[in-house]
């Protein structure tokens, strides 16, 4: 079968674990479009029942009961509001506040990373005593956020992978889209995920790159969805993936602003995530790319003028010269040593003061670009009206069906 982390059946089933696993499970057993299981080994397990924070690091088995550890998937559980006397809406309340502070404050210090470094430690708020009851939460009371940091940084260094994965449903998939940058995971999906970039570092804010994570960081959301939907009024970590519209059924779905938030509402074609296809926006795309090779077009005309405009030049400095040789005023010089000098000093034969392989390739590769975009832009309109015509048919069949 293809890579496990292509698949986002493989970051749903994980997301949906993390809400059950508890520190007596080892192993977790994910199915397939295709009907094969892929069992995962618990590595390691964090439960804080001070602040809610539940998550867990996992690496899939092969059949002969090896464990992978070159891929390492770190996933985080969403909110429960009945769990741990209700943390983690106290954590989903700093994720909507995080705009007037808060998120992760650094250096860590060593009693932090003694406290929640410590990998060993799978439940902190279980049988503590009183004393332990002041340690974790009055004297150094810590936010789901930090301590995610902390253990999934301490699960890395322990377990020393060659590639780690985010996965995290709602509160949870926030959790894997903010460690994924603090860590620089090599992917994450994640399924109706409040925007936590408000909770990064502030050098990281500053020093932030969408198109580092754009292209492998993805939040798959549906437009019923106000906690997914809304950015919070910040820049978004990764790509926003519109899923396909779920049904909303009597007056009640229709005016619940989070019908389309449970991770149980996305659909699936085979291992991936149905997406919401919208023609309209297809037919804009395709119109924005077509308007905007015009820039290409630009760029050819500026080089192409320049290079007629440097021989025209070249010439005419060229003629200077000749003009003065030829009034009789020099006697050693003749006009073929005007001409003869012109061809030494030129870049590439006479009258081209530039590198004529280098323009010619660009220009060969601005009309390239250009091409391949119009064709690109083309072919996804053509793409755009098949599916409406598609759709158009499939309603009229149901339609007689129907009657």
């Amino acid at each position: 079968m293809d890579k496990l982390y292509t698949k986002d059946t493989t970051y749903r089933e994980l997301s949906k674990e993390s809400y059950d696993i508890n520190e007596k499970i080892d192993q977790v057993a994910i199915e397939y479009s295709n009907g094969e299981r892929v069992k995962f080994k618990v590595l390691a397990f964090r439960q804080n029942k001070f602040n809610g924070l539940k998550m867990a690091a996992l690496s899939p088995m092969k059949k002969d009961g090896e464990v992978n550890t070159d891929e390492l998937y770190m996933v985080y559980a969403g909110t429960e509001p009945t769990a741990d006397f209700g943390a983690d809406i106290f954590e989903d309340t700093k994720i909507g506040l995080a705009k007037f502070g808060g998120g992760l404050q650094f250096p860590t210090t060593r009693t932090q990373q003694q406290l929640y470094g410590n990998v060993d430690k799978k439940v902190i708020g279980s049988n503590e005593k009183f004393s332990d009851f002041s340690r974790y939460f009055i004297t150094d009371s810590i936010s789901q956020s930090k301590e995610s940091f902390i253990f999934t940084e301490s699960v890395i260094k322990k377990q020393k992978p060659k590639h780690v994965y985010g996965a995290g449903h709602s509160l949870g998939g926030g959790l894997a889209m903010l460690n994924g940058v603090m860590h620089n995971f090599d992917g994450v999906r994640v399924f109706s995920a409040p925007n936590t970039f408000d909770l990064l570092p502030k050098e990281v804010k500053e020093s932030y790159k969408a198109e580092k994570y754009d292209g492998k960081f993805f939040n798959y959301l549906h437009r019923s969805d106000l906690i997914g939907n809304h950015d919070l009024f910040a820049e978004r970590i990764g790509l926003q993936v519109y899923a396909e519209d779920v049904e909303n059924n009597g007056l009640l779905g229709t005016l619940n602003p989070i019908s389309g938030h449970s991770i149980t509402t996305f659909n699936f074609n085979g291992d991936s995530v149905r997406i919401k296809m919208n023609m309209e926006e297809m037919k804009r795309i395709a119109d924005k790319l077509i308007n905007a090779v015009d820039f290409v077009d630009d760029a050819i005309k500026k080089l192409e003028d320049y290079m007629d405009e440097t021989e025209k030049i070249a010439r005419r400095i060229e003629q200077k010269y000749i003009d003065k040789i030829d009034s009789g005023n020099y006697k050693y010089i003749k006009p073929i040593d005007i001409s003869d000098h012109m061809q030494e000093i030129s870049v590439s034969r006479k009258y081209k003061f530039y590198n004529e392989e280098y323009f010619d390739s660009a220009l060969n590769e601005l009309h390239n670009f250009k091409n391949k975009t119009t064709v690109f832009a083309q072919q996804l309109m053509y793409a755009g009206y098949k599916m409406e015509s598609r759709d158009k048919e499939l309603g009229e069949l149901y339609r007689i069906f129907e009657e």
